[in-house]
């Protein structure tokens, strides 16, 4: 009888490069250059609701989720919190120091569901920047549209109807990362009014109204655990 083959044993480095070669900011990198790349990065895991970092103390890094759902939160002077960004698998997010370049305001990550990330540390990016300038410069691509979309968020929460800022949540994580089924579209997210609150800028009484009376109008259902659209056209009328 011949020995039977054995299947090759992935090491933690080939499972760095097979995700990070789906990553937007690593795919024009060639085999030899993503082996390069990984060198740099750190697998770190969080529990549901872990802390990856606070916004007082938080270090400069790129953070790539691998796994799981984080929120970015940010603390209002009055004392609300408001979450500026939900990063799903394949997201990048944190930010990078240079000389005297540095943030004046940045923010909190919270694990929704237990996550795992890779992690670059400061110094190990601006080192694989110098190396790789296209990734600095998506990184760069990067920034600019997430600054440009907490920009539309807080302008949302300041001027825009609480109908309003919550139908475009809705439909923005309904084209993100809904599955349709039997003509509705299905969040599968553990999302609670808490969440949709802090999301819009409103209070969680005023979320549950929202939401209860689209509910009663055959709009949304709640009763399986996730949010489900029956009436998409009904959210997108109430978009200004």
């Amino acid at each position: 009888m011949g020995k039977k083959a054995t299947a090759k044993r992935r090491t933690p480095e080939d499972i760095k490069i097979e995700f990070i070669k789906k990553v937007h900011l690593f795919e024009d990198l060639n085999p030899d250059e993503l082996k390069e790349a990984v060198r740099y990065m750190t697998f770190k895991e969080y529990d549901k609701s872990d802390y990856l970092f606070f916004e007082e103390d938080a270090e400069p890094g790129i953070f790539i989720l691998v796994d799981g759902l984080v929120k970015l939160i940010k603390e209002t002077q009055d004392g609300k919190t408001i979450i500026v960004r939900l990063v799903f698998p394949g997201d990048v997010f944190g930010w990078i120091e240079w000389g005297k370049n540095t943030p004046k305001s940045t923010y909190t990550a919270m694990a929704v569901l237990k996550s795992k990330v890779l992690y670059i540390s400061n110094k190990d990016f601006i080192n694989l920047a110098i190396k790789y300038p296209a990734v600095a410069i998506k990184m760069t691509c990067d920034a600019t549209a997430n600054l440009l979309q907490t920009y539309e968020i807080l302008k949302s929460i300041a001027s825009g109807r609480v109908e309003e800022r919550i139908a475009k949540v809705l439909l923005e994580l309904a084209d993100r990362i809904g599955v349709k089924k039997n003509g509705r579209i299905v969040i599968r997210l553990p999302l609670t009014r808490q969440d949709i609150a802090e999301m819009t800028g409103t209070t969680v009484e005023t979320a549950i109204r929202v939401m209860s009376r689209w509910k009663k109008q055959g709009i949304i259902n709640t009763e399986r655990g996730y949010i489900e659209i029956i009436n998409r056209r009904e959210l997108e009328k109430l978009l200004v």
